[in-house]
């Protein structure tokens, strides 16, 4: 069995433009409208008032109006380094295809039906020698939530919804494994909800810079996504509960055994016996809470 991951390709409706030091992958049908804010700098935050910042994902953001297309805005993330390589480098990259292997990873999305933010286009920057700087710029999903504000926003949701939102996250996720798509940062704030007709939800999954496509996802490595999400809620309520000192209850264990059984076992089902692999891979997060405690989270 092959599992070596794919390498980078430009999907064919993109194009490249150079624009002094910067080359942009762009969409055809937004070649014009990018070209015209590439130059002067993206978005100029203090002389542009139809820009203003949006939190999505881990940060706040600034946005840009797309004027032939109503209220639609682009949101533009700026690249940067995590951890102590961000205190050192910023913004500043060397080497490497990281925004286009993201727009690789879009378009992999893309075809397989997974609903992400619209990939518009990448811009990277030459600064000087090896070193550029980069932006992703994708289209807005307007009405949706991340998952963290969606349990802030929604403390008391009703069983039918709770379910309805479990079975949607579960089948998202299966999807983009079955894609042989690897989420490098699967967490609560990259999915996203948006309530739509009849109670029931729309989910999203956001940034997939660094993530991988494979011709197939390991056991091992469906479980490490898996993980890291449940790792993720498994943070927030524990913070939750230092800054409220008392025990939260919103997603129950029930809810969490109940999404794992909705991935394993939808169509065409990876394994029914799944209530093995609860077991198999099931940590306390011992480690995890004494770093969120060392590194003065609580």
């Amino acid at each position: 069995m092959n599992c070596m991951p794919h390498t980078t390709k430009i999907p064919p409706h993109f194009s490249i433009m150079r624009s002094n030091k910067t080359i942009i992958c762009v969409k055809e049908d937004y070649k014009e409208f990018i070209a015209d804010i590439i130059s002067p700098p993206l978005v100029s935050e203090a002389g542009n008032q139809d820009s203003f910042q949006i939190k999505q994902g881990r940060g706040r953001y600034p946005t840009i109006p797309i004027k032939k297309n109503g209220g639609e805005r682009l949101i533009v993330r700026n690249y940067k380094h995590g951890g102590m390589l961000g205190r050192l480098l910023g913004n500043v990259f060397f080497f490497g295809d990281r925004p286009l292997n993201e727009i690789y990873v879009h378009e992999v999305a893309r075809k397989n039906g997974i609903t992400s933010a619209e990939a518009i286009a990448v811009t990277k920057k030459k600064r000087w020698g090896i070193f550029y700087s980069a932006n992703f710029i994708s289209k807005e999903i307007a009405g949706a939530v991340d998952l963290i504000d969606f349990l802030n926003e929604q403390p008391a949701v009703d069983v039918h919804s709770k379910k309805s939102v479990i079975f949607t996250l579960a089948k998202l996720i299966r999807k983009m494994h079955d894609a042989g798509i690897y989420h490098a940062d699967l967490h609560l704030k990259n999915m996203l909800l948006k309530k739509i007709s009849g109670g029931t939800f729309e989910a999203y999954i956001i940034d997939l810079d660094k993530s991988t496509v494979w011709r197939q996802l390991t056991i091992g490595k469906r479980m490490k996504n898996l993980l890291r999400l449940d790792r993720s809620l498994e943070k927030y309520y524990w913070l939750q509960g230092k800054k409220t000192e008392k025990p939260l209850s919103h997603v129950s264990k029930t809810d969490r055994i109940r999404f794992f059984k909705a991935y394993m076992t939808t169509d065409p089902a990876i394994d029914r016996d799944w209530k093995v692999y609860i077991h198999r891979y099931y940590s306390p997060y011992t480690f995890h809470k004494f770093w969120w405690h060392f590194s003065g989270l609580s």
